[in-house]
């Protein structure tokens, strides 16, 4: 039996002013077309007994338990830690006796763990100079037989001490920098590789604020946050998933071709980015991820939404240690040979576009999977779309007869088309007298806030035989909004007051056939500021430790910053923490917002000896008057802990 050991390493260098760090995502191990995992196990570790720099041993960790924690709130992940028992080695490691743990020719059975004081283990295990710029270290290894040869066998982690002593002449890192280091690492430990998103964040002059938006797997590090963010929740959902969470979050599947439409793309990154919060609701993966020859990617975790799929090709900075992908060990792997241009998705099997206006937007709702999002690598320009008061003049695009085909458009904008009564299309409306128009053109409009939304559909055309309808949707055209259906060639007009949110307007033919012009307006408004809270109903208490529950806060109509407060109370006076703190900010930008509830082990020791829950109420108030208030019951009675099941059915005419 042969071991392999995979890893990645926190190396300590500059870029501007920030510290690199590869950071972990997608899958690190391929076998077969299969990413290799822990599967149902868990990640069992023992700590070593040294010290870290100016930790104790109990305070290191003290600190690796609570990132643990990080990891183990993704809801839709399975990813599950576990000390060992016992739970630490028998010795501190150190430079003269890690051989029998660090290059032990069998397996151990669990991961150690080692706090390296001072850096002299990594510079014995890895070779002189390591201890002095390597942070940290971590991978798993896997074996060529056995009953784990398909499985992560067990994993390594080293963490330097030495950039965490206080002492600044050896490169100090501050502390919140190496929770970055400690978490990114056991990244690594569960098989995650390395992703790219707001690439940006790396070019000269780039904002705080797009560096604060990087994902956690990001190949180095431009803040010193250690956040866990959407795309890292998908990659460690696809190599855990926890099914029945994931039953609310939908999939993006498809493949990256070359201009041929046939010949598979190995290495491009593909991007869906929701189009509300497109720098930090963003999934992505590289095509061909799996190694299986096809050029196909799988965006998994994806929440309910519209978004836009962007291909672009993989950063050449990213190669080795801190490469993207299974293509890029080198600046000759296939990942930089013949790179994809960068471009956005504009339909199954067609061209992309660098006309961010003419992308398609791809609407995902909970449990759908989209799997025929195939992306041609080669660049067409569309026309551009105006940003002024003035409307646009455009031109119907075809097909555009289906919810998911829908043309987007950018108000002011006036469509010419033509439609006929012999016109296919997804959606049939009748009415009670049994009269029907099929819906062969739809148009995706996108509030920002709420406002008024105007359509008015002119026919071109003297004969009162042509008469079109017209017909306001919501996003996925389950409801009718409001339609106009004027016997003859009369003008259609359709104005309604909506919330932001996207809406399809449609028309149809009832009789005849006619070129017809749509103009469609907006006139927004701010609306009321609106805070919505959402979390777990019910959490089962931890019967070995402190019981955490993630609550996240979203903002609608924050016009500014707004600080808000929360405010935690329950009957029995139990003692409840919150984290990171009692409150925090959110703004048009910075709209949503996680923090913590922490249910101490002695309190939760309490409720289980009642033998019954303890209801909490969690109030959030800012000082712009928006407030949201839910409630969590903490329980040990897994019977309390239910899964809700919702069934809906809407049936669309097929073409």
């Amino acid at each position: 039996m042969k071991k392999t050991l995979t890893i990645f390493f926190t190396i300590l260098a500059f870029i501007a002013t920030s510290q690199c760090i590869s950071y972990a995502g997608g899958p690190l191990v391929v076998k077969g077309g299969m990413a290799i995992t822990y599967g149902t196990r868990p990640l069992l570790y023992r700590y070593d007994k040294g010290t870290l720099g100016m930790f104790s041993n109990s305070e290191a960790v003290a600190l690796i338990e609570d990132l643990f924690s990080d990891w183990e709130a993704v809801t839709t992940s399975t990813v599950n830690f576990r000390q060992d028992s016992p739970g630490f080695l028998d010795f501190d490691v150190t430079a003269s006796n890690f051989d029998s743990i660090l290059n032990a020719p069998d397996l151990l059975g669990y991961t150690p763990v080692i706090f390296d004081h001072d850096g002299s283990v990594l510079d014995a295990f890895l070779g002189s100079g390591a201890g002095s710029s390597v942070l940290g270290l971590a991978g798993p290894i896997t074996v060529s037989a056995g009953p784990l040869v398909n499985q992560i066998a067990e994993s390594q982690a080293i963490f330097n001490g030495r950039f965490i002593n206080g002492v600044s002449s050896d490169g100090e890192s501050s502390e919140n920098s190496f929770r970055g280091t400690i978490i990114h690492e056991f990244g690594h430990g569960q098989g995650l590789d390395h992703s790219q998103i707001n690439l940006e964040a790396i070019r000269p002059g780039a904002t705080q604020e797009i560096r604060d938006a990087v994902p956690l797997e990001f190949p180095v590090a431009v803040n010193d946050l250690f956040v866990i963010r959407r795309d890292d929740a998908s990659a460690i959902s696809f190599l855990y998933p926890n099914n029945t969470e994931l039953s609310k979050f939908g999939t993006i599947e498809g493949t990256v071709l070359r201009q041929d439409g046939a010949t598979p793309v190995q290495g491009a990154n593909v991007i869906a980015k929701n189009i509300t919060n497109p720098t930090l609701e963003a999934i992505s993966c590289v095509s061909d991820f799996l190694n299986n020859g096809t050029g196909s990617f799988t965006l998994f975790a994806v929440p309910p939404g519209d978004y836009k799929v962007e291909i672009e090709p993989i950063d050449l900075s990213f190669t080795g240690g801190s490469g993207v992908g299974p293509f890029t060990q080198t600046k000759s792997d296939k990942s930089f040979q013949n790179p994809v241009p960068a471009g956005f998705y504009t339909g199954p099997n067609l061209p992309i576009t660098t006309d961010e206006s003419m992308a398609l937007i791809v609407m995902v709702s909970a449990g759908q999977t989209i799997d025929d999002v195939n992306i041609i690598g080669s660049t067409t320009v569309s026309s551009t779309s105006s940003s002024s008061g003035t409307a646009t003049n455009i031109s119907e695009v075809e097909p555009n007869n289906s919810v998911d085909q829908a043309q987007t458009v950018n108000p002011p904008v006036t469509i010419s088309g033509n439609a006929s009564v012999s016109d296919q299309g997804e959606i049939e409306l009748t009415s009670d007298t049994g009269a029907s128009v099929v819906i062969s053109d739809l148009f995706k409009v996108i509030l920002p806030t709420s406002g008024t939304l105007t359509t008015k559909l002119s026919i071109q055309s003297g004969s009162l035989d042509n008469d079109l309808d017209l017909v306001l949707f919501n996003a996925n055209a389950a409801d009718i909004l409001d339609s106009s259906s004027q016997t003859g060639n009369v003008q259609e007009l359709i104005s309604k007051s909506l919330k932001a949110g996207t809406y399809l307007v449609g028309l149809g033919a009832f009789n005849g056939s006619s070129q017809y012009e749509l103009e469609i307006t907006t006139e927004l408004s701010g609306g009321t500021p609106i805070l919505s809270l959402s979390a777990p109903e019910a959490v089962l208490i931890k019967q070995n430790g402190n019981t955490k529950v993630m609550i996240r806060a979203e903002a609608t109509n924050f016009s500014s910053k707004s600080n808000c407060d929360i405010f935690v109370s329950n009957d029995n006076n139990i003692t409840l923490k919150v984290k990171p703190a009692a409150f925090f900010s959110l703004s048009p930008k910075a709209f949503r917002k996680k923090f913590k509830m922490i249910l101490p082990f002695s309190e939760g020791q309490n409720i289980t000896n009642n033998g019954a829950g303890e209801n909490v109420s969690v109030n959030v108030t800012c000082d712009n008057g928006a407030n949201d208030e839910i409630n969590i019951l903490f329980t040990p009675l897994i019977e309390d802990i239910i899964e809700s099941r919702t069934y809906s059915q809407i049936i669309h005419t097929q073409e």
